[in-house]
């Protein structure tokens, strides 16, 4: 027997209780964002006991990533210096979601965000136990339903981590929404949603040795999408080589439903071996894509740091949070790959948003950052208003050729009027969208 065994069994048996707990806990909060080694043996557990339901009756539209947020979700099981800074900046405006696993840990979170100086009035804790800080990839997803109702679309997690697969319907429950469960094995960090009937995702969703089905084809994935989000269009990229989860989100962003952010290596050299190659070849391939509705994509380009000790840095795992952007930082100024820099791009590629640098250096070695620990809670279909800028048809508080371009699209029946687009775009005020009114809105854009 050696001294750490014997030393245990010399302990009050009230401390052993404590030293078990304490190195339970340890385990959890710590779980990397890729699977550990011994999840792998373990993958046969993956989306047991979790309740999977038919389809949503109708579907109003699926929330984009760029879309208004009422808060976002975090899950307080590590890096608890970088949620707390996040929380600190969502709970400014909007509502931060934090769970905890149980009251006591609520108390002990509550002081330090406190102490953090906080606005506590905008933090609303959930207690539910959950296994990792990964909320991306199991927290929920929304659909709006007829009547300006939230729901909830809850997907199969790829790692065998049962409390955080459970999350998404005692959520729900908890704020009294509709749920949806679907069998599709995916992680919502390798889904975007461009809120025009597209979706964006890498091909590691076929990896079966990273926790995905290994009988899932593409017509099964289609039809998932169609039946559970509203989607028609599934577009399908290579994923990153060794970053540690093949996920979409490090290194493609959607920024509007137009626009797409793909990271760039400055060199070969720069990646890990190919990755160079991919970010093009993903940047190529998506410049040829069009979204949803048929219009053709924006691809810009935005630096990846150097791939260095086995790490994966990235710019492009950050969070849109209404009229903000959360962008992982890690001091790095060279010439291509700089802080500051990438922070005024993002303000320059978003106009009118801030872009908030986070440090980033504690968990990107964990293969993740900003966007894959934090999950949205999309806007009250209320709260997404009109307001009164007649002619402002995309909501964008500007009126110009996109608008124009939408108007012609719905009046040649390319596409459907979707929220707001009737109201604001009849501009001769006959309850209809015609020629006439994109001729109008043509003279207003013209006079502004």
């Amino acid at each position: 027997m050696n001294y750490i065994s014997k030393a245990i069994i010399n302990l009050h048996p009230m401390m052993i209780v404590i030293f078990i707990t304490m190195g339970s806990l340890l385990f959890s909060q710590f779980l990397p964002h890729n699977l550990s080694d011994e999840e792998r043996s373990r993958l046969d557990e993956i989306g047991i006991n979790r309740t999977i339901t038919d389809p949503p009756d109708s579907i109003v539209y699926a929330p984009a990533e760029f879309d208004s947020v009422a808060g976002i979700i975090f899950a307080w099981e590590a890096y608890s210096t970088l949620l707390t800074a996040l929380i600190k900046e969502v709970a400014e405006e909007d509502t931060a979601w934090v769970v905890v696993d149980n009251s006591t840990e609520q108390n002990s979170v509550y002081n330090t965000l406190n102490n953090s100086n906080v606005n506590m009035d905008r933090v609303v804790f959930e207690v539910s136990p959950t296994n990792s800080v990964w909320m991306r990839d199991y927290g929920p997803w929304w659909i709006y339903e007829p009547g300006n109702r939230r729901a909830i679309i809850d997907l199969t997690y790829n790692r065998p981590r049962p409390q955080d697969d459970a999350f998404p319907e005692l959520f729900s429950e908890s704020i009294g929404v509709n749920y949806y469960g679907l069998g599709l094995v995916e992680a919502g960090g390798n889904m975007l949603l461009d809120g025009k009937g597209a979706v964006i995702l890498s091909d590691v969703i076929f990896d079966a040795s990273q926790g995905f089905d290994p009988n899932l084809n593409l017509d099964q994935l289609n039809q998932y999408f169609s039946d559970y989000y509203g989607v028609h269009k599934v577009i399908i990229t290579p994923h990153l080589i060794n970053d540690g989860t093949g996920h979409i989100d490090m290194f493609v962003k959607i920024i509007n439903d137009t626009t797409i952010i793909v990271g760039e290596y400055e060199n070969q050299s720069a990646g890990y071996p190919g990755n160079y190659d991919i970010c093009n070849q993903v940047a190529n391939q998506l410049a040829n894509e069009t979204n949803g509705d048929g219009r053709p994509f924006n691809i810009i380009r935005m630096p990846m740091p150097p791939y260095s000790n086995g790490i994966t840095y990235t710019y492009v795992n950050s969070l849109l949070v209404n009229n903000k952007v959360l962008v992982p930082i890690y001091g790095f100024s060279d010439s291509f790959a700089n802080d500051t820099d990438v922070l005024s791009q993002y303000e320059e590629i978003i106009p009118g948003a801030q872009a908030i640098g986070f440090d980033c250096n504690q968990i990107i070695p964990a293969n993740g950052a900003i966007h894959c620990i934090t999950m949205k809670v999309p806007a009250m279909r209320e709260i997404l208003s009109c307001g009164n800028n007649i002619g402002d048809v995309n909501i964008d508080q500007k009126i110009n050729i996109y608008d124009i371009l939408i108007m012609v699209d719905i009046v040649i029946d390319i596409m459907e009027p979707e929220f707001c687009f009737e109201e604001l775009g009849d501009l001769n005020l006959d309850n209809q969208i015609t020629l006439i009114d994109v001729i109008e809105l043509v003279y207003l854009v013209m006079d502004l």
